[in-house]
């Protein structure tokens, strides 16, 4: 519960501080006159690596902002659409004032087709497919955070998955801001995920070499991070440049032509993120063998995994198309590369939750004890429904003397066939499952008992606990608080 307390005080500070402009970043407080237009240094190295373009200085001025500004106004009063629509974007584009259109002058041209455009163009547009980014990326900087901070032998492997959603999370942040024009009251995160665009292919290749082989890094490895080294050079100046000059870039009135930047980046991710995509299938083709001797659950995780990678590579190339006008735009294309990302940093973090051991090595090597088992994956699955049934339909955990030999026989097996389906599936003992389904029972009982006519023990008992200090102890293992505390919550 703190956690969710945490994640919703974390996600309304960050709509404040986005939905508020920071008056030092917007361009009405900025000097509007021609001194202030940044002229870069044709001598400099880094300089000579940027795309530049000729601006008009004269149109920063004081002078010709206002003289946009009334114009605009004075074409609005006298019902000239066209005028008015040209000289507002004018305004704009040379003054930063992306509020301005908000402003009573244009009230009447709020269905005009024209001033729709132009405020999809400028204006915060905040949609519930918007909202589900957010909410995506803001999910995984917690996942990434938290696998960070977990405990593992396998440390290597926690620090790729973490790096990768971290990043995956950064990215679908920045097309938050861009797609909803708050990147207009923060102009500092211009080509704020770029850095990263050659780290997506390296992580996930790396992560699933560690955990498929458990391959082992060498020197030579580290010519994977050098086209990352490239783009933070090539980079550098634009990430020096002040707040208002990344602003102007933004508005494309800037003395860099972003252009060169967006084809480059698109087309380059592209092919970094084939070749891995291709590495990664390669590995799990020859590794197949070895994938074999996993657990079911282990199985299934990585073949998600290089199922999500295909078709996120897939999407991208889709997203990047559209976004390069090689194809006509469309929503549905240019979301559908987003919503794969943000669907896999979903699942990501659901199987963290669901199952920690997934992102560690130790977990997968643990399960080659039942390399030479004669369970088959469709008997397998066989059991496991019928345990589920026996579980959840007969509350078969309820029995306080319940052992391994007694639920083996309910299920039509061998006690190994049985162990087997509880650490494959659940990746728990035979204990941790059955005292998991009671502890589960427990809290639902306690959350019912609104009128406290239940004590502790009596719940103990009726969920198939022997004694109290069992109970609490299990309690407190699977919901981290005591059974008292638990309800002192609840009441609160």
């Amino acid at each position: 519960m703190i956690i969710a307390k945490l994640n919703r005080a974390l996600f309304l500070c960050l709509l404040l501080v986005l939905l508020f402009p920071d008056n030092n970043l917007l361009a009405t407080t900025l000097q509007n006159d021609s001194s202030s237009v940044i002229t870069l240094n044709e001598n400099s190295f880094l300089n000579s690596l940027m795309f530049t373009q000729k601006i008009d200085e004269s149109k920063f001025s004081r002078d010709s902002t206002l003289a946009f500004k009334e114009l605009a106004i004075f074409a609005a009063k006298n019902n000239d659409v066209n005028n008015a629509i040209k000289y507002v974007d004018e305004y704009i584009k040379y003054s930063g004032n992306t509020v301005f259109l908000e402003s009573g002058y244009f009230d009447s041209y709020f269905n005009n087709e024209s001033f729709i455009l132009l405020r999809e163009q400028y204006s915060m547009n905040i949609s519930w497919l918007h909202f589900f980014y957010l909410f995506s990326c803001l999910v995984g900087f917690f996942i990434g955070i938290i696998l960070l901070m977990k405990k593992s032998q396998d440390n290597t492997a926690k620090y790729l998955v973490s790096a990768f959603v971290i990043i995956n999370s950064l990215f679908i942040f920045h097309l938050f801001l861009f797609l909803t024009n708050l990147q207009f009251r923060v102009p500092n995160v211009l080509y704020m995920s770029s850095l990263s665009v050659y780290l997506y292919g390296p992580l996930i290749y790396f992560y699933f070499k560690r955990v498929s082989i458990n391959y082992r890094f060498r020197k030579i490895d580290l010519l994977h991070a050098f086209p990352s080294f490239i783009i933070f050079i090539l980079m550098l100046p634009i990430l020096l440049l002040p707040g208002e000059e990344k602003l102007r870039i933004m508005l494309k009135v800037g003395v860099l032509d972003s252009t060169p930047y967006l084809n480059y980046i698109v087309t380059t991710k592209i092919i970094s993120l084939a070749f891995y995509g291709y590495l990664i299938l390669k590995v799990y083709i020859n590794s197949k063998s070895k994938i074999a001797a996993f657990s079911i659950s282990v199985q299934r995780w990585l073949r998600m995994l290089v199922g999500f990678t295909e078709v996120y590579i897939v999407s991208y190339l889709i997203y990047g198309l559209t976004i390069m006008n090689f194809i006509p735009k469309s929503d549905i294309l240019f979301n559908f590369q987003i919503i794969t990302m943000a669907s896999m940093v979903l699942y990501i973090g659901f199987s963290s939750f669901l199952s920690p051991k997934l992102f560690s090595i130790e977990s997968l090597e643990g399960k080659n004890k039942y390399k030479k088992s004669g369970l088959t994956v469709r008997y397998s699955e066989e059991l496991k429904d019928r345990l589920l049934y026996l579980l959840e339909q007969e509350h078969i955990y309820r029995m306080n003397d319940i052992n391994l030999n007694y639920l083996s026989e309910s299920l039509g097996t061998s006690r190994h066939n049985t162990s087997q389906i509880i650490n494959e599936h659940f990746n728990l003992n035979f204990f941790e499952l059955i005292n998991k389904y009671r502890i589960n029972e427990a809290s639902e009982i306690l959350k019912m008992d609104t009128n406290n006519n239940l004590n502790i023990i009596e719940v103990a008992y009726e969920v198939g606990f022997n004694n109290k200090v069992t109970f609490n102890k299990s309690f407190k293992k699977h919901l981290a608080t005591t059974p008292s505390r638990y309800i002192l919550t609840l009441r609160s």
